[in-house]
């Protein structure tokens, strides 16, 4: 171990070779913090989108509570191509 530290130490070849193992240490490091950066930004991204998601869930959610039974129908029914005539029957029911 001494004597390739000596080497390493005393020449110029083995400064040479100190130098590019270090430059090589520091562009692993610097590549894995790269990397591990846009992990999170990937991460957060995917999360906010989810957030995102969940919040207009919530919204059609109140939404669609708050409709009565006639025009509930006609919001489920209107991109299926069944009749609105279908819903028809529930015009004026109520809920109590």
């Amino acid at each position: 171990m001494g004597a390739a530290l000596s080497f390493l130490i005393g020449t110029k070849a083995g400064r040479a070779v100190a130098a590019v193992l270090l430059l090589l240490v520091l562009a692993v490091i610097a590549y894995h913090q790269i990397k591990q950066g846009a992990f999170i930004e990937a991460e957060h991204e995917a999360l906010q989108g989810t957030v995102n998601a969940e919040r207009e869930r919530t919204q059609d959610d109140a939404y669609l509570q708050g409709l009565e039974d006639y025009n509930l129908c006609l919001e489920y029914l209107r991109n299926s191509g069944m009749q609105h005539t279908e819903c028809e029957q529930l015009r004026g029911v109520h809920k109590e």
